[in-house]
């Protein structure tokens, strides 16, 4: 290998490392989460990889996330949608991280998909959003 197509390999790689480094953050969906909300990453643990490929998220119906509305007290979101993953104090509130598994209806396999409740002063829900447009969708918005 010469010289500048050894430099050129060398470019291409760290490229491609920085851009896998760069893939792992939140990506920004500005229909489902107009507000750069940031989402931890799913994970999947070496028992979960088993056939069709399921990974961790509780399995649910995405008619059940129609009720999450503004003004909706918290107990009636954990009424509806179980115990959060995590709570935490966000830039604008309270936020309740879940990560729920959907059916998808063409091939029958399963996508994990992260949504946030938003919560007020009041602790009433302020906004909720989905991580990615697809699950948006699967939810019927």
């Amino acid at each position: 290998m010469t010289r500048p197509t050894f430099a050129l390999a060398a470019v291409l790689a760290a490229a491609l490392l920085a851009g896998c480094a760069a893939g792992h953050r939140n990506p920004v969906d500005p229909v489902s989460n107009a507000g750069k909300l940031d989402f931890s990453d799913v994970l999947a643990r070496r028992p979960d990889f088993r056939e069709p490929f399921l990974r961790d998220g509780v399995v649910t119906q995405p008619e059940r996330f129609r009720a999450i509305k503004p003004g909706l007290p918290q107990a009636q979101v954990q009424a509806a949608l179980g115990q959060p993953l995590s709570q935490r104090n966000g830039p604008g509130g309270t936020e309740w991280d879940y990560d729920f598994k959907f059916r998808m209806p063409q091939s029958g396999n399963h996508i994990v998909c992260q949504y946030k409740v938003l919560f007020d002063d009041g602790q009433a829900v302020r906004d909720a959003v989905w991580r990615r447009q697809q699950c948006l969708d699967l939810a019927g918005r």
